[in-house]
């Protein structure tokens, strides 16, 4: 085992002294309890601020998908239908017509309406959400590309 040597001038080496940075009195020291770093706040976004180009283009591609989806469910609900059944029955495949036509236009405007105070990424997110789960199925199924 070996020993660390003693400073050339003779005294003693505290390990605490390497931790020191000095005396608190002089003029030159810092302590990082009174001067605090400062912190970048993301805060919240203010819904009058406008928005950016890339939002702008990321929302009119959305809005067109969207667009797009709510003319394929129009031309899926329009050439499907339910006969000989109840009255119940009837009006309850109305509605669900209805509210699947409007689902992409009623999605787009809810993500945007909901989401304005908060941040672009999360927007653009719910609209691929949106994107994903109103997919036009049965439109792309029910055609014949040959």
């Amino acid at each position: 085992m070996t020993t660390a040597a003693s400073p050339p001038d003779g005294s003693v080496d505290h390990d605490d002294d390497a931790l020191s940075w000095g005396d608190a009195d002089d003029a030159t020291h810092v302590d990082a309890a009174h001067n605090p770093v400062a912190v970048k706040d993301r805060g919240t976004r203010d819904p009058e601020a406008p928005e950016t180009s890339g939002a702008l283009v990321g929302f009119g591609v959305f809005g067109g998908l969207y667009l797009l989806y709510t003319v394929a469910w129009l031309l899926t609900a329009s050439t499907s239908y339910v006969s000989n059944v109840d009255t119940v029955l009837t009006v309850f495949v109305e509605v669900l017509r209805f509210l699947s036509i409007v689902a992409p236009a009623l999605w787009f405007t809810v993500v945007l309406w909901a989401g304005r105070g908060r941040r672009t990424r999360t927007r653009l997110l719910w609209m691929l959400l949106g994107a994903l789960v109103l997919f036009p199925w049965p439109f792309l199924m029910t055609r014949s590309f040959g």
